[in-house]
């Protein structure tokens, strides 16, 4: 059997000389891939097939069309299947499961990871508009590096550097769970390829001049729910829908502590509460008793509303910027850092798993290096 160098233009060439005189079709091996050949038959068809003889045994699969299957696709599922036999698997058996489509294998990955991940509904929006459109009907061993760093690129161009980043974080959680749980592929398409480089985004928050202004203004709120969160959250750095589920019976007066339930970071938090926040627990705990949600909703039972609407309406009657409520985690951030905190007890406070999150904030709190600085020209005479 004479071997080429599988491409298109080759493959359109055997095409294009048919198959010789008196031959019933004409088999062609490709150079690059053990076992994988093409056989071109005198109704012009062409058609991939696996062929290998290993330990005295002959395997022969028929693995698609060339009009349906690139080149890249059916060699990866050749590579596969040779893996699979000197593994002492069937062959046939790994094609199946290579067959595996990709929108089933996210509605495994879904099913499995909905109690688990606290960004499940992101996901799930990235899985509905973005990703199952663009793969849901293709086979897993149909989908390539070349296809993953295309998509890569798409999103980048129609959303943003970070969105994109974001898509192929969760690209390479779906197919390491394809790989460890389902063992339905042995790589990943995704493995190798590397985050854009995202701009840094300048961090709102509020100076301590304007967060004097922002409280003198709170007092004069009506909503009082709204206000005593929005005060919560400054004083504790708390996630604001971490601090919409917060419960009553969760408060330890003796250590002065209050445990977060399951956070961003997949971790609960017992948040160490300053006396004015433990004032505002307690205000809670006189109005509602030992049990249910610290902060409620008009009903008296339901989490509270959203506040941002609250704050950004209490920054304009003050005078200020309108900031969100993540503002005031930033704000905090920044307050006790230039207060003398560490970056390691700060990672603690805020319950980042990785120290690199808590670091932005080193880079834009610089009143406590500029003052060392003023105490180094001082002691200089300078």
């Amino acid at each position: 059997m004479s071997k080429i160098n599988f491409t298109r233009a080759s493959l359109r060439g055997i095409r294009e000389n048919g198959v010789p005189e008196g031959k019933k079709q004409l088999e062609i091996a490709d150079s690059k891939t053990a076992g994988l050949s093409v056989v071109q038959y005198p109704s012009n068809s062409q058609v991939f097939y696996f062929s290998l003889t290993y330990r005295k045994r002959r395997f022969r699969l028929r693995l698609g069309d060339s009009d349906t299957l690139k080149i890249t696709e059916v060699r990866a599922i050749a590579t596969e299947m040779l893996a699979a036999i000197q593994k002492g698997q069937r062959p046939d058996e790994r094609r199946k499961k290579a067959e595996m489509l990709f929108e089933s294998l996210v509605d495994s990955y879904q099913v499995v990871t909905r109690d688990k991940k606290r960004s499940w509904s992101t996901d799930d929006s990235k899985f509905r508009h973005y990703l199952l459109p663009r793969f849901g009907n293709k086979q897993l061993g149909a989908i390539d590096k070349a296809d993953i760093e295309r998509y890569h690129t798409h999103i980048r161009d129609a959303l943003s550097p970070a969105s994109a980043n974001r898509h192929l974080a969760l690209l390479k959680a779906l197919f390491t769970y394809a790989i460890k749980e389902l063992e339905v592929v042995q790589q990943s398409p995704a493995h190798g390829i590397a985050n854009f480089p995202e701009a840094q985004v300048k961090r709102k928050y509020f100076s301590i001049s304007e967060l004097k202004i922002l409280l003198s203004a709170l007092e004069a709120e009506s909503n009082i729910e709204a206000r005593n969160i929005l005060k919560f959250l400054l004083l504790t750095g708390c996630r604001r829908d971490s601090a919409r589920q917060v419960k009553l019976e969760d408060y330890d007066s003796h250590n002065g502590t209050i445990l977060v339930g399951m956070t961003k970071s997949g971790n609960g938090q017992y948040l160490t509460l300053s006396g004015a926040a433990k004032t505002i627990v307690k205000g809670q705990i006189a109005k509602y008793g030992n049990k249910g949600l610290v902060f409620r909703g008009i009903n008296m039972i339901s989490p509270i509303s959203c506040p941002s609407q609250v704050l950004k309406r209490v920054c304009r009657r003050a005078g200020l910027p309108e900031r969100s409520c993540h503002a005031l985690r930033h704000s905090y951030s920044l307050l006790l850092l230039e207060n003398g905190c560490s970056q390691f007890q700060l990672q603690q406070a805020l319950n980042h798993k990785c120290s690199a999150s808590t670091a932005v904030y080193s880079n834009i709190s610089n009143q406590k290096l500029s003052q060392i600085n003023d105490d180094l020209a001082h002691s200089l005479n300078l």
